[in-house]
């Protein structure tokens, strides 16, 4: 078994989308369909349900995931201490997929400067994960969106850095649903639709995102139908018609099936670093402080 069909079907098991695996590989989106077919040879068996509208795993797929995705987040531990232990600072950050890539690349490049002798390894990844990784996780300091006020998170045993930009509550809908002709949606009505709900997230912490009722105190119909955490697949449920999504502003996809409508009513959000508390050092400090600064003047 080769290194790049592991890779390709870890990649498209984590996305649920050959295009944006290929993205984050750094390959083309054939040679990534032709590492899981090879995969898929050499296991005698599909891995994924591919149809025109959606990727997901088959449950021999979900098994193999189960087995490779760990063994392999080893591997990659083993290999940066290795690099580590050359004396090279390496720092690993994650970033958000639904994050504009412009309100990323000038942040991290002030960092980069500051400290020429680090390298900075940069995964995207989906906005709910921190969530899942526990005392365990793949990255040293992880940004994304996270609640204007930051207490709660802090609570839960999180260090937060200063913000790198303040966006505004929007509401992802289909082309054809009736809020999509508008300019602007009221948060009570939102009471009126289902809600996309992330799976397999702590409650206290999904409730900051997607709240269980609107600022009047009607209660909102949130509707777990997400299989992954990815945010193609949020935008494929929401292209079907029968459900929305709670999102940012800036959120524009590359989709003529699905528009983003700014919400009022709602807290916004904000977007900065964030890590585990008990794994505070210099490094991770510093690249909060920078890139907090470089954010702020971007602004």
């Amino acid at each position: 078994m080769e290194m790049r069909e592991i890779e390709a079907f870890l990649e498209v098991a984590r996305e649920l989308h050959f295009g944006r695996a290929a993205a984050r590989l750094g390959v083309s989106t054939p040679r990534v369909s032709q590492a899981v077919r090879a995969l898929e040879r050499r296991v005698g068996a599909p891995l994924f349900e591919r149809t025109s509208r959606r990727v997901r795993l088959t449950p021999l797929g979900e098994r193999l995931h189960a087995e490779l995705r760990p063994a392999y987040d080893r591997m990659e531990r083993a290999l940066e201490e290795a690099r580590r232990g050359a004396s090279a600072e390496v720092l690993r950050v994650g970033v958000a997929t639904s994050l504009p890539g412009t309100a990323v690349d000038g942040p991290i490049r002030a960092f980069e400067r500051a400290h020429p002798h680090c390298a900075v390894v940069r995964s995207g990844l989906p906005n709910t994960d921190p969530t899942r990784w526990g005392d365990d996780w793949p990255v040293d300091v992880f940004v994304g969106w996270l609640p204007a006020d930051a207490a709660p998170i802090r609570a839960m045993g999180f260090a937060v850095g200063p913000a790198w930009l303040r966006e505004e509550r929007a509401v992802l809908v289909a082309a054809g649903h009736p809020l999509a002709r508008r300019a602007v949606v009221d948060a009570e009505e939102l009471a009126g639709h289902d809600i996309l709900y992330p799976r397999g997230m702590p409650e206290q912490i999904a409730d900051l995102w997607i709240p269980p009722a609107t600022p009047g105190g009607v209660p909102l119909r949130r509707v777990r139908r997400h299989t992954s955490a990815s945010l193609e697949e949020a935008i494929v449920l929401v292209a079907e018609g029968d459900v929305v999504h709670l999102t940012v502003a800036s959120l524009r996809p590359d989709n003529p099936r699905v528009v983003t409508v700014p919400v009022a009513g709602l807290p916004p959000v904000v977007c900065a670093p964030v890590w585990p508390a008990g794994a505070d050092d210099v490094l991770i400090r510093d690249f909060a402080r920078v890139t907090g600064m470089s954010g702020a003047r971007a602004r």
